[in-house]
């Protein structure tokens, strides 16, 4: 199984890389942080259109990281899911109907349920204040959703595993550039060896998360027996590389790191996003274990460890 980007991937992120470049990164979003100017509608559609030419699971997956690393808009991940318009995403809350992620007006909405990914009719919505100032939230009173089947559950699960292992190599290089730069006592915050340790710890989670991920896109486009059980793995590696190195970016930023004008928490934010998408924490967690092999089947763990 080779794990590394082909040519045809790899391909698939350079339709992205012009409007990514243009429009996204930590420097972009610091810059609409002082200035309160949100992504114009344009812009997400182009990079919506330029993401959508991914087709195979390994393509999606590699796009994804470019989106979660630049802190593109969440909901381009939809594109890489329904192949329609503009794709908002959402998450059903306590109590009925859902929580909306992404344009007032979307073309289709796609529902993240524990058993599975639905699509939804478009409803409009209250506004309300997330996790993330730059990414609207919309209340909806509806969680009525046509089921897309295993297949496209498995695909959605695996490009949210890749955003937040994006996430992580985000963060990853924000600290490692402020490090180098910020001069405290005459020399980089980054000769200290508590800072370097922890940037180690950082480079480390996010290479996991990448390799997982990816892995998992190729068990999916192989349609290897255990897809299911790598898909979860990537999840739970992504998931606790993302906000472990967000929040190690907030703190090797020090004080300012704590402040919204500092770009480090708009990947904690994502993050914490993303992983709702995916069933929170503690339903990422049952997913990897729903998902593992029997312990009475010795070969089927011996295959997977294996592999």
């Amino acid at each position: 199984m080779n794990l590394l980007p082909g040519p045809d991937d790899e391909l698939a992120v350079t339709h992205a890389r012009p409007v990514l470049d243009a429009h996204f990164g930590a420097d972009a979003w610091a810059e609409r942080l002082r200035t309160g100017i949100a992504v114009p509608d344009p812009v997400v559609a182009d990079l919506t259109a330029a993401v959508r030419t991914a087709r195979s699971a390994p393509q999606a997956v590699v796009v994804a990281l470019e989106l979660g690393r630049t802190l593109a808009p969440v909901e381009t991940l939809g594109a890489l899911i329904v192949p329609e318009g503009r794709v908002a995403l959402a998450v059903p809350r306590a109590g009925g109907g859902t929580f909306r992620f992404g344009a007032e007006v979307p073309d289709a909405v796609v529902v993240w349920r524990s058993d599975g990914v639905g699509r939804a009719a478009p409803e409009p919505g209250d506004p309300v204040d997330g996790v993330d100032p730059t990414t609207p939230m919309w209340r909806c009173p509806s969680d009525d959703a046509v089921p897309l089947g295993p297949e496209i559950a498995l695909r959605a699960r695996a490009v949210g595993a890749g955003y937040l292992a994006g996430l992580a190599h985000g963060a990853l290089d924000l600290a490692v550039g402020h490090a180098r730069t910020r001069i405290q006592f005459d020399r980089p915050i980054g000769a200290n060896q508590a800072i370097k340790h922890r940037l180690a710890d950082a480079a480390t989670r996010a290479e996991a998360a990448r390799a997982t991920a990816l892995y998992a896109a190729t068990a999916l486009a192989e349609g290897d027996a255990d897809d299911g059980f790598w898909v979860a793995a990537a999840a739970r590696v992504a998931a606790d590389a993302a906000d472990a190195n967000a929040r190690a970016a907030i703190q090797v930023h020090g004080g300012r790191g704590y402040t919204l004008d500092c770009p480090a928490h708009l990947f904690l934010g994502r993050a914490r996003i993303v992983c709702a998408l995916l069933g929170g924490v503690p339903g990422i967690r049952a997913g990897l274990t729903e998902a593992a092999p029997s312990p009475s089947d010795p070969d089927a763990i011996s295959g997977c460890a294996r592999r």
